[in-house]
């Protein structure tokens, strides 16, 4: 088995990377294919050849290879890709379910009828064209893109069109001022509504993390909460970036846990015992913010307000990020406008 990358230049005087592959299948047979490979560089036209020269070894020629067929519709291509890269490759069950969505609702409306090699830069402008969020919008390119490289790399066609995400304008997450969040416990009547607002504001955990929070985890002798699961639509596996944190108590948090009635392994549960919903959660949340006439908040709003809660009363960037479970320090950086005197100190040391 041989790979040898070469540039040629083509009529219009355009250079690209021609992969010669030579492989010897298990048949005894030698199979030579001539193909311009991906990749602007050699070193990238030389990964692009080691995957086709793989996918050549394991598949052989497909149909589009022998005898010129057409590329598959997206439509028929997406249950190989979700059977044998999503499901082959073992990612999550919330990681599947969201491609799920973004193919259902987003793309198969769309493209769903094209081949994949007549998905071009005019279908990707009519996807840029939906009445949708920017960054929604982004988060739909970003897939195509990534399942036409796969289909690239699979050898069903023989390159990726180029693109482009659109411009998305930066927004403050938000929050609840100190008076509100003050205002939204006072009136949160039961014991359990109590809590998840407290789990959300004063220890910033993500939804799927209370709904999957265990008694076993809560630590009352450490006055620590150890973050190690996430409950996304059922599915139970580890949190976010698949990093487990530690969380200490605040006084009010630890005093609502202590007291709060044990009816399963769970933390938070309905009234027949059995864990509690995404949904169930925010019901009971926006029936505490209607009482507190803060309008509808989902539970997202508390994980902004401890985030930003924090940053106004001084704490680091650093610290901040780890306390949330942030992957990235630029997520962290969204919040840190509302530092005491963040913009005033430079202005001074400026004038100095």
């Amino acid at each position: 088995m041989t790979i040898k990358i070469r540039q040629r230049t083509s009529a219009s005087g355009k250079t690209h990377w021609q992969a010669d592959i030579h492989v010897m299948l298990p048949s005894g047979k030698l199979l030579r294919e001539r193909r311009m490979a991906q990749g602007r560089s050699e070193a990238a036209a030389l990964r692009w050849a080691k995957a086709r020269e793989a996918h050549l070894l394991r598949h052989g020629k497909g149909p589009r290879d022998d005898g010129g067929a057409r590329a598959p519709k997206l439509i028929d291509f997406v249950e190989q890709f979700r059977r044998d890269y999503l499901v082959a490759n073992r990612l999550r069950p919330s990681t599947i379910q969201s491609w799920d969505s973004v193919l259902s609702q987003h793309l198969l409306p769309v493209v769903g009828g094209l081949r994949l090699d007549e998905i071009g830069p005019r279908e990707v402008q009519l996807l840029k064209q939906r009445p949708l969020a920017a960054s929604t919008t982004n988060f739909v390119l970003a897939k195509l893109g990534a399942l036409l490289r796969q289909a690239c790399e699979w050898g069903l066609i023989a390159q990726v069109p180029k693109i482009s995400s659109v411009k998305e304008t930066s927004r403050a997450p938000e929050y609840l001022s100190f008076t509100d969040y003050a205002r939204l416990l006072e009136v949160a009547e039961d014991p359990v509504t109590r809590v998840i607002v407290l789990l959300g504001g004063d220890a910033g955990m993500r939804c799927g993390e209370l709904l999957a929070l265990r008694w076993r985890n809560v630590h009352l002798d450490r006055n620590r909460i150890h973050v190690c699961e996430n409950d996304v639509r059922g599915h139970v596996g580890p949190p976010k970036g698949g990093r487990d944190r530690w969380l200490p108590m605040t006084k009010q948090l630890r005093g609502e846990l202590e007291s709060l009635e044990r009816r399963g392994e769970r933390v938070l549960w309905r009234g027949d015992g059995e864990p509690m919903s995404h949904s169930a959660v925010t019901f009971r949340l926006h029936k505490a913010m209607r009482r507190a006439g803060l309008g509808k908040k989902g539970p997202h709003t508390l994980r902004h307000t401890f985030c930003s809660h924090l940053a106004m009363r001084g704490v680091s960037a650093v610290k901040i990020q780890r306390l949330a479970g942030h992957a990235k320090l630029a997520t962290t950086q969204i919040y840190m406008h509302l530092a005491p005197s963040s913009l005033e100190d430079a202005i001074e040391a400026l004038g100095r």
